[in-house]
């Protein structure tokens, strides 16, 4: 059966059709790739800000990861974790093993053991809230150093050569500089200001032969995407970005009416078309995560407990590969990274409102609420999306299916010299549909079964997704019907 799946796609064309009613013929071409070579489905994994973890929830972190596969992350930190001042006319002060870079260097060893490619990144600038001795000058302790300051970059350059070559870390792939430099609850002034730090960032890591060993992303925004088009239209800054990354925090709407989708592909196409060099940059987003459901007071996702988190972050992923992106970081792993505010003075974790976007809370014990421990429910389709869509895979075309709501994508990877197939549908309404998946082609196939449905999502012991079944020998040119009874996720995959 193996052998068969090496010329599966001689001539593979899927059919779903979706009942007699409405009916619809989606065709995967093996020849129309989207993407070459997708970095994955991954997670925002910051240092902890108030206090380490315990070696259990350690633990615990790393095996709910191993079950993912993570092969995809974003951490992001502020230089105050290893710089202690940059006096004027003077020189940096660094203390490398403070507590905070320690929690930091787990994070990375994780990600070196096991493959996972990382997005380094700085919060803010020198000038950043918090961090001020004179706000009218817009000063911190690393006196006088503001975004564009050479200074600011020659901090940056001594930490990733400590990584890089002190610690011998090669996960760090690409490198964030100034989260957000649009929005002006970050600190970046404007968007000449953020270029010059760039083009800075560029001249630093050529000094120091780290150029060809970090890659560049930007512009960071959120919303703004425009500044796409800026940096495209500037020949020394497009010639600095190696990667387009962007933020977006989506709405019901522009989720269920795939009005994501379009806006994402026409800016991929943007990149393909207006930058010599474009269609070799990946374009991926760098924080995802749903506006639906926000709080309107903290920095707080209220619907992140719900079954429907699950289905909306599925149909984000699946639109995001279907307009062109390379890969997708979610918006967070788990809400003991962040503090929103502070309530209170008592020394202990509740003194603290929380940023709660996490797949769970590793302080849930702590807080007094262990249930916050527990694996949430968009943890069973996300999880699935790393495992399944790994790093290296081909994303393929699939035609719309004509039916409101209902989406596919399709994806074939390499493993252990074998090509494998990952297919997911999703239904993002309470409308049931019976999609028929047909194989052109005679070789026999084994799918595994994975649905993601308010009253049908199998779990183990630990919270883990189980498969609903195994489908063998399927008779690729009779095919194989998959009943979506409602709105949920069906994900077929030929490997476990």
């Amino acid at each position: 059966m193996r052998n068969h799946l090496r010329h599966l796609f001689t001539a593979l064309v899927l059919l779903f059709t979706v009942d007699a009613s409405a009916q619809t013929t989606v065709k995967v071409d093996p020849t129309r790739i989207l993407t070459n070579n997708y970095l994955g489905n991954g997670v925002q994994w910051d240092p902890y800000e108030t206090r380490d973890l315990s070696d259990a929830d350690w633990q615990q972190t790393f095996d709910r990861l191993d079950f993912m596969q993570l092969k995809f992350a974003r951490v992001v930190m502020n230089a105050t974790l290893y710089c202690k001042t940059f006096p004027l006319g003077g020189q940096p002060v660094y203390d490398f093993n403070s507590n905070t870079a320690k929690v930091l260097y787990r994070i990375l060893d994780y990600c070196q053991s096991r493959g996972v490619t990382v997005v380094l990144g700085e919060w803010g600038d020198p000038s950043g809230k918090g961090n001020t001795i004179d706000r009218t000058r817009k000063q911190l302790r690393f006196d006088g150093i503001q975004e564009y300051d050479p200074r600011w970059t020659y901090i940056i350059g001594d930490f990733l050569e400590h990584l890089i070559n002190t610690k011998k870390y090669t996960c760090i792939k690409y490198y964030n500089l100034g989260n957000e430099p649009n929005g002006d609850w970050m600190y970046t002034e404007s968007f000449a200001t953020w270029r010059t730090s760039i083009l800075n960032l560029d001249t630093e890591l050529k000094a120091r032969n780290l150029r060809d060993r970090i890659k560049i992303v930007g512009p960071d925004v959120a919303w703004d995407n425009h500044w796409i088009k800026q940096i495209i239209a500037d020949k020394k800054l497009v010639n600095a970005m190696d990667a387009y990354e962007i933020h977006w925090y989506a709405t019901a709407k522009e989720i269920e009416g795939a009005d994501y989708e379009k806006d994402i592909a026409y800016y991929r196409d943007y990149i393909n078309t207006n930058d010599s060099k474009g269609k070799e940059k990946p374009f991926f987003m760098g924080e995802a995560g749903m506006l639906e459901g926000k709080s309107k007071t903290q920095d707080q996702q209220k619907m992140i407990g719900t079954f429907q988190y699950g289905v909306w972050m599925a149909d984000y992923a699946v639109q995001s590969m279907r307009a062109g992106q390379a890969g997708m970081i979610a918006w967070a792993l788990d809400d003991a990274m962040h503090v929103a505010s502070r309530k209170a003075n008592n020394g202990d974790l509740n003194d603290y409102e929380w940023k709660e976007w996490g797949l769970w809370d590793s302080f849930g014990e702590e807080k007094g609420k262990p249930e916050l421990e527990k694996l949430r429910p968009w943890y069973y389709t996300w999880s699935l999306l790393s495992k399944y869509v790994p790093p290296g895979s081909k994303v393929l075309k699939t035609d719309s299916t004509g039916i409101a709501g209902l989406r596919t994508t399709a994806i074939s990877f390499e493993d252990k010299g074998q090509t494998h197939y990952t297919f997911i549908l999703v239904n993002a309404t309470d409308t049931p549909n019976t999609v028929s998946l047909n194989l052109a082609d005679k070789a026999k196939l084994t799918l595994h079964q994975f649905n993601y449905f308010d009253a049908d999502r199998l779990v183990d012991a630990k919270g883990f997704p189980v498969a609903k079944k195994t489908i063998k020998n399927i008779a690729s040119d009779k095919g194989v019907k998959i009943s979506l009874p409602s709105k949920g996720v069906v994900i077929l995959t030929t490997i476990l």
